[in-house]
């Protein structure tokens, strides 16, 4: 699945925190295999752990949840054909809806073994139905199904929606659903003692088999307490959840539809093709993933690819080899280090506000590489990244690894493994691998993961999901119109994969994206053009002219020294009714919260709020403190007179290697907070250009 955008702000978990406090002033309750980090990474980032698909910015915790919002109702609902009578009834939706956007949401209720019926047992899948933008959409919706498998795809819609998938409501109505086992539908089989193990051994230096055998035991807990609540673990895999897609069809009364997958979402599409062709308009596969393609073989020799790719692209770059030279040695040696002497960093846990140790080892760095891979985003930074960590700065580090930990909390491994056990890994030979050909030390790594080794065998063996008939094993042939996309640093499913599928296709057109990870659709405004291209008229080629324009990614690298000139423009904001300044260009990620974004980790934000009378700037360093987990009150560091004759009380901490400079004036009308979140090399420069204006700037509208 495409992991979710890099999440982890700190300057957003101070935003959420300073909200809180400015409507509540009483101080609120906070809320492995070889190592755990690296368990961790890997239930976020293969097709069966996709991380949700990139780290993103959580919003805050107080916002309140609007009101769903109906869309207008699809075509009359017919009697559903099924014999079992599948239904939908409409129901508010469970997650934060983006604000402007109109959406029904609801359940779809369906068995939950379809060769067992007369037992009656039934599950829920919860559903959103996104409204064009349009005043006269297409009659065909476009379905889209997530990657995992695993993946929640309704929870991470107030995280992602508008940036990922907004552009397809120009035309089309969006529709959006859970999987059988995930997110909001019900049962869920997600396993939150393994998150729990991952929290509780990130410092731990286990050795595979200790690692491998405290998850055998988290899973165990996590199959055991399934079964005991009647869940039948045989009933989640992919032919259930084509059925699933298409009694929704049905129940909600298209003729036709467009079936749009990323990752193993692509694996779905493949097996609703096959059992449901009806109704299908298009198909569009984005980082393909055949039914007869085994992760548990081909992990480490595809990552080795990718690796490959990556390495030759900042060598082939001049700036990159200029300032990150011998790259791939580099790498190299930094992993046989860490290996041989793990280093201890500190990592956020944006869930419980929590601050943990994490042992990194180097198979955390081949790990961290290969996840952070999947994103264009990301991909631009990791030379500097690996040099930084070699040269013992790990700032940023700590911020991807924080982002990837998180992304834990939007995906269940129980569905992970119910699909994986029961139609691929039920399918393997022990022993069979393909190494890794030019990346020996990718090998140990993969071999040690649930779906990606041989550790698969017995955790399949204790889960009992069932073994699927052979033609789960089998490629798809089709003849509908099918968009295939690939990217070329994709380190999970390659752009081989997406030929092979393609040849049994045959209406296909089919894209591969230089500089791109995983998830091409929504990576960038080329493989984006092409797509809203194709479902305009799937039956011509798209326009792909957009392609010669593409190139290697942009490796960042480090400045000539030339200080960036800073300039401010005036800002109003009317949720804490303030007007003030703000640098030019940095965006707006939640009210009165400014985040530079120069790059995919910069974490440099600039937040200025208001707070009612009462509250008191002792009282908003407690909060602060309690909810960010600091060891200690932030302590007063002097005093500002701005340009109103103004004095305003000056405050300093650090968080995970980020300067925080804050400011506080309070008069008869409540609390002016500007706070400065920086990189330490820059805090100086910025302080002057961007923290002082703001505090001479702001007031009340």
């Amino acid at each position: 699945m495409k992991p979710l955008p890099i999440m982890y702000r700190f300057g957003l978990a101070v935003s959420a925190v300073l909200l809180l406090a400015a409507c509540n002033t009483e101080e609120p309750t906070p809320t492995p295999e070889p190592t755990a980090v690296a368990d961790a990474i890997e239930a976020t980032d293969v097709p069966t752990a996709e991380p949700t698909d990139e780290p993103t910015s959580v919003p805050p915790t107080d916002t309140p949840e609007p009101e769903p919002t109906a869309t207008t109702e699809p075509t009359a609902t017919p009697e559903p054909e099924s014999e079992y009578g599948a239904n939908f009834e409409t129901a508010d939706c469970e997650f934060a809806v983006p604000g402007g956007r109109e959406v029904e949401c609801g359940y779809l209720t369906v068995p939950e073994n379809r060769d067992d019926v007369a037992n009656g047992r039934t599950i829920r899948l919860h559903v959103a139905i996104f409204a064009s933008a349009s005043e006269n959409p297409a009659p065909d919706p476009i379905i889209y199904l997530e990657g995992g498998p695993g993946g929640d795809a309704l929870e991470t819609v107030p995280l992602i929606f508008e940036d990922r998938f907004a552009p397809f409501l120009a035309d089309h109505t969006f529709i959006m659903f859970d999987q059988r086992g995930t997110g909001y539908s019900e049962p869920s089989l997600a396993c939150p003692e393994v998150t729990e193990l991952t929290f509780e051994t990130l410092d731990d230096d286990l050795s595979i088999e200790e690692g491998q055998a405290l998850q055998l035991e988290a899973l165990t807990a996590c199959h055991d307490r399934l079964v005991a609540d009647g869940i039948d673990l045989t009933a989640y895999n992919s032919a259930e959840n084509a059925a699933d897609v298409a009694d929704l069809r049905e129940a909600l009364g298209y003729e036709e539809w467009n079936v749009y997958g990323i990752s193993y979402g692509t694996r779905l599409a493949q097996t609703i093709v096959r059992d449901y062709p009806q109704g299908i308009r298009s198909v569009i596969l984005d980082s393909s993933y055949p039914l007869a393609a085994n992760l548990q073989v081909e992990t480490a020799f595809n990552a080795d690819r990718a690796f490959s790719v990556f390495f030759a692209g900042c060598a082939a770059d001049e700036a990159c080899a200029a300032a990150y030279p011998d790259l791939e040695q580099v790498f190299a040696d930094l992993v046989t280090q860490l290996n041989d002497e793990p280093i201890t960093i500190q990592v956020f846990n944006l869930t419980d506000g929590q601050q943990y140790d994490a042992l990194i080892s180097g198979d955390v760095m081949v790990s961290v590489l290969f996840q952070a891979l999947y994103s264009a985003e990301v991909t631009p930074i990791l030379p500097k990244l690996i040099y930084d960590v070699r040269d013992g700065r790990t700032t940023d580090l700590a911020t991807i690894l924080s982002s990837f930990l998180a992304q834990q909390e939007f995906f269940s491994q129980g569905m992970q493994l119910s699909v994986q056990c029961n139609e691929e890994i039920s399918f393997g030979t022990p022993g069979e691998v393909l190494a890794a050909p030019n990346f020996p030390y990718l090998d140990p790594v993969f071999e040690a993961g649930v779906v990606t080794g041989q550790f698969g065998f017995a955790v399949c063996d204790m889960w009992q999901a069932g073994q699927a008939d052979a033609v789960e094993n089998e490629p798809v042939t089709s003849d509908i119109p099918t968009l295939i996309l690939a990217g070329e640093y994709d380190p999970i499913t390659p752009p081989s994969w997406g030929q092979d599928v393609g040849e049994r296709f045959s209406n296909n057109y089919y894209f591969e994206f230089p500089g791109i990870g995983h998830g091409a659709s929504i990576s960038g405004d080329c493989p984006l053009s092409i797509t809203l291209d194709f479902l305009e008229d799937p039956t011509t080629e798209p326009n792909a002219v957009c392609l010669a324009g593409m190139d290697a990614p942009a490796f960042a690298v480090p400045s000539d020294g030339t200080p960036v000139a800073i300039e401010l423009e005036p800002y109003s904001n009317d949720t804490f009714g303030i007007s003030g300044e703000k640098p030019v260009g940095w965006e707006e990620l939640s009210p009165g919260t400014f985040a530079r974004g120069a790059t995919a980790l910069d974490q440099t934000v600039l937040i200025q709020q208001a707070a009612p009378p009462g509250l008191g700037v002792e009282g908003l360093l407690g909060v602060l403190t309690s909810q960010l987990g600091l060891d200690e009150a932030p302590g007063q560091s002097g005093e500002y007179v701005d340009g109103n004759g103004r004095t305003w009380a000056l405050y300093s901490s650090e968080f995970q290697g980020f300067p925080i400079n804050m400011g506080f004036f309070e008069d008869d009308n409540g609390l002016f907070i500007v706070i400065l979140i920086s990189q330490g090399d820059e805090t100086e420069t910025l302080y002057d250009a961007v923290f002082v204006p703001a505090m001479d700037a702001i007031t009340r509208n």
